[in-house]
């Protein structure tokens, strides 16, 4: 896609402007239209890279040179900005700029004027980094006055004036003394320049040009979307590696249950039945699950923890009561099994003893709190 380098054009002031507008091509206009063609000349050229300029017709700023030489260059800003408002009729919108030797220019504009221009301007897609008078897009001339047309537009302009070129003020301003007329040629080179530098940029303030700012570039969002991705995508996974991995437990603890089940009844083929006969046998002595299952979890989950210690014998009683026989390596295994079944808050008796092989058996009862 072309880029244009800049773009020039007019500030609306009223209801119905319609101001010229330049696309500048490595600092040469290439073409002219107007506003309200804008989208025809953009067609097929990219803006994201071009400097835009608004240029305010003479008739509406006020151009001030004033002289501040025993001030610092900011200090004589700040004073040359309050005494432009303080003779100024209505709110003013005013800008200083240090231009040496204790000089300061100052432009003041009505707040109403830039903030219609720049919202028609928005409107049509423009957002102008600079905003300039018409008078100082040509600089002054070191002695004397010149005359220039901008959009069919007069302008006078002097070592310290910059007027719109009207009979009354000409002749106030001016009088007899002679004013050469700058050709057009002159006037667009110069207006060229002022997109670089600006003699004056009323984008300041409360005007500051306001711009969305990205926290990363088109690639590097590119780039965060896919990391998003993987990272969803590894959530997931690590999820379903999670839950096959207690899949996979259930199922072994299943398969051990069962095991178990069969040793004492042989018919028993899954751990649906398995449950079923432990219901049927609760009920027939008239106890309910409810207590061997938070019993059962509670020495389970001690013996897990608990280093080489397994349970060699289980039973539960009709009292509610479940014993125990633990086997362990030494006496401080057993110990750490019987400490981490209290910490779960249940009651237990235990009585230490060894086997023929020398290992600690602990003969232990279970019941709840």
């Amino acid at each position: 896609m072309n880029r244009y380098s800049a773009i020039i054009v007019g500030l609306p002031v009223t209801e119905g402007d319609d101001p010229a507008v330049r696309c500048l091509l490595d600092g040469t206009i290439v073409l002219t239209g107007t506003l309200s063609d804008l989208d025809n000349m953009l067609e097929g050229w990219d803006l994201s890279d071009a400097a835009v300029m608004a240029i305010i017709p003479a008739a509406h700023v006020r151009c001030i040179w004033s002289s501040f030489s025993d001030l610092e260059p900011r200090q004589a800003e700040s004073v040359a900005r309050l005494h432009a408002i303080e003779h100024s009729i209505g709110p003013v919108h005013a800008v200083s700029r240090h231009i040496g030797e204790g000089l300061v220019l100052t432009a003041t504009v009505s707040p109403a004027i830039l903030d219609y221009g720049l919202a028609c301007l928005e409107a049509a897609g423009l957002n102008p980094d600079i905003v300039i008078p018409a008078g100082l897009v040509v600089d002054g001339p070191a002695e004397g006055y010149v005359r220039f047309l901008i959009d069919d537009a007069g302008v006078l302009r002097g070592a310290r004036l910059a007027a719109p070129d009207e009979s009354a003020l000409h002749t106030l301003l001016v009088g007899d003394a002679p004013v050469a007329m700058l050709d057009a040629e002159t006037v667009q080179s110069m207006m060229v320049a002022a997109t670089i530098d600006p003699a004056i940029n009323l984008r300041q303030g409360a005007f500051a040009k306001r711009e969305y700012r990205s926290f990363a570039t088109p690639l590097q969002r590119l780039w965060i979307k896919r990391l998003f991705v993987l990272l969803l995508l590894a959530s997931l996974l690590l999820a379903l590696a999670t839950w096959a991995k207690y899949q996979i437990a259930a199922s072994a603890e299943n398969d051990r249950a069962l095991a178990a089940a069969q040793k004492i009844d042989p018919s028993i083929t899954d751990i649906e039945q398995a449950e079923a006969a432990i219901d049927r046998a609760f009920a027939q002595k008239g106890l309910g699950r409810r207590r061997f299952a938070p019993i059962s979890a509670g020495l389970w989950q001690a013996v897990k923890v608990s280093p080489n210690v397994s349970i060699r014998e289980l039973r539960y009683g009709e009292d509610g009561i479940m014993t125990v026989v633990l086997a362990a390596p030494d006496a401080n295994g057993a110990n750490k099994a019987l400490i981490a079944i209290q910490q779960s808050g249940y009651r237990i008796t235990a009585t230490p003893r060894q086997d023929t092989t020398g290992a600690t058996l602990v003969d232990l009862t279970v019941r709840m709190p």
